[in-house]
């Protein structure tokens, strides 16, 4: 992987939670800027978004703010619908029914979700990765 100057941004939807600000810190020891959303965010989704690189979906979501989330995702900015999301899911939840999202069980090491982000973050597509900006190594 290449260095990148910025760390990758990481925005959290459901972060009002103890476990999305745990995931906030678990994050940020592992050299990423995590930004934090509460479950019911207001404003356009992809203001929200701006600045960001990937977005976790904290477990126990609501299945429909999830839903509506990520369906407006590149509505106004449409490179945003490219953007990798990953969703944890608890063993009493259903994987995501969004083709585009990925699902990773919850709980889970770190070092597991770790490798799920940077597997996502390569897999985006070149066109949706700022000049500037080149994956972290």
């Amino acid at each position: 992987m290449q260095h990148r100057d910025q760390p990758t941004t990481i925005v959290i939807l459901g972060a009002d939670t103890v476990v999305g600000r745990a995931l906030c810190l678990l994050l940020e020891g592992y050299g990423y800027h995590a930004a934090l959303l509460d479950s019911y965010p207001t404003g356009v989704v992809d203001e929200l978004l701006d600045g960001a690189d990937l977005l976790l979906l904290a477990p126990r979501l609501d299945e429909g703010v999830r839903e509506a989330f990520v369906g407006a995702m590149g509505k106004s900015a449409p490179q945003k619908a490219e953007m990798p999301v990953i969703a944890l899911t608890s063993a009493t939840e259903e994987s995501p029914q969004e083709e585009r999202v990925i699902g990773v069980p919850w709980p889970c090491e770190t070092k597991v979700l770790v490798e799920r982000i940077e597997s996502a973050l390569l897999d985006v597509p070149a066109s949706t990765i700022p000049a500037t900006q080149a994956r972290r190594e």
